[in-house]
């Protein structure tokens, strides 16, 4: 999955493609086979790019206005009406690298981009930039670009300046570039066929003819350097952004994590029958319980009715141990000692609920530390004693407690 592939249809249902290793020095390789080869060949890849004709592509550089910068997509149509010809509805607009108050531009008609990616390449085979081979051809500073393929001329004058044109038109075009150019080139690095170098010197303007330097290769060749120069400088624009973004992989992803995605589904699908059949168990028991409960209850009380049984007995039984006082009796046995141990303590009220079994009293001690020391020394009898409150009176601290067996 470390491979990047660059394809070209050179036929129907026949391909041109360069494959190259990411972080590698070997040079890339190029291939020729059919769709099918090339479907083998790019599931494997980590990217894949399908290059453009420079034709139908237009590179540029849009200045803009610092407040634009967050709505460049809303913003750039509008500063480029006056300057296409066509509908600017009928464009689409990809952006490049922003760089200071400027952003690149690749435009391309969207009618121009649908046929390309319904037809260039099979429909099994996922495509992840789509690129004008423009941006593939070298480039150095202050000099310029030409690789001849065929009758055709593509040129490079800047990162993002360039055409594609037929070799009869080409050196018109170049001559207006030079008429307008606000500097001219250092140097023109022509790549093409030895054989073709004098018919090509002849159709050069003459400014460029003295600082031309002949590089003879083939298209590929120049495409491969490109290649490696894209994978440290990575100067190109994806047309495939907006409306043509591509969906997420769910195909590939689907053949990655099948078998560990069939798995999970299993031992959760095993998971939640085990869960519900524990469940059942518990409510089961649940009732069951219940019912036992219920029926020691009414072992107890055989009249009235049965809302909560449990909490019913509880409170019977606390009734019970009131009535005889055995309770109240009990809680102030263990809250006498404890007070009597507290030096200047005393009790001011005690009052005593039956139904809650506890003892709500009023002390005078001669500090809150006192109050607070009786309180634990009760809790250390398995008692539970709650301060609800305190004052100051005089130099004596007035305090009450609620303590429950």
């Amino acid at each position: 999955m470390n491979s990047i592939i660059v394809i070209k249809p050179c036929g129907i249902d026949n391909y041109e493609w360069l494959v190259a290793q990411k972080k590698s020095a070997a040079a890339p390789q190029l291939i020729v086979g059919d769709g099918e080869r090339l479907q083998a060949q790019c599931e494997q890849a980590a990217n894949v790019t399908l290059l453009a004709n420079a034709e139908n592509i237009t590179l540029k550089t849009v200045a803009f206005e610092s407040h634009e910068r967050k709505l460049l997509r809303q913003t750039i149509p509008y500063s480029l009406e006056d300057d296409c010809i066509d509908d600017i509805e009928e464009q689409h607009i990809a952006l490049g690298d922003i760089a200071g108050n400027s952003v690149s531009l690749a435009i391309i008609k969207r009618d121009t981009l649908d046929e390309s990616l319904i037809d260039a390449v099979p429909e099994t085979v996922e495509i992840n930039q789509l690129v004008s081979e423009l941006l593939y051809i070298p480039l150095q500073s202050e000099r310029w670009s030409i690789v001849v393929d065929g009758d055709r001329w593509l040129v490079r004058s800047a990162a993002y300046e360039g055409f594609a044109l037929e070799a009869d038109a080409a050196p018109f075009a170049l001559q207006l570039m030079l008429d307008e150019a606000e500097q001219l080139p250092e140097g023109l690095t022509v790549y093409c066929n030895e054989e073709q170098q004098s018919a090509i010197n002849a159709q050069l303007p003459e400014l460029l003819r003295g600082i031309a330097d002949w590089q003879y290769q083939d298209y590929w060749s120049v495409m491969a350097t490109g290649l490696s120069q894209q994978q440290v400088t990575a100067t190109t624009i994806n047309l495939l952004q907006g409306d043509y973004a591509p969906s997420l992989p769910w195909k590939k992803w689907w053949q990655t994590w099948k078998v560990a995605a069939l798995l999970l589904a299993t031992a959760v699908i095993f998971q939640v029958a085990v869960s519900y059949t524990q469940l059942s168990v518990l409510e089961k028991n649940n009732l069951e319980l219940r019912a036992e409960i219920e029926r020691a209850y009414r072992t107890a009380v055989p009249r009235g009715a049965v809302m909560d049984p449990e909490r019913q007995l509880r409170r019977k039984v606390g009734a019970m141990k009131g009535t005889s006082g055995e309770g109240f009796v009990s809680i102030l046995s263990q809250i006498g000692p404890v007070l009597n141990a507290v030096n200047g303590l005393s009790v001011q009220s005690l009052n005593y609920n039956e139904k809650q079994s506890e003892v709500r009293m009023t002390i005078l001690a001669s500090g809150f530390n006192d109050v607070e020391t009786a309180r634990a020394n009760l809790e250390k009898l398995g008692l539970k004693a709650e301060l609800t409150g305190s004052n100051a009176e005089g130099d004596k601290t007035r305090a009450r407690l609620r303590v429950r067996g």
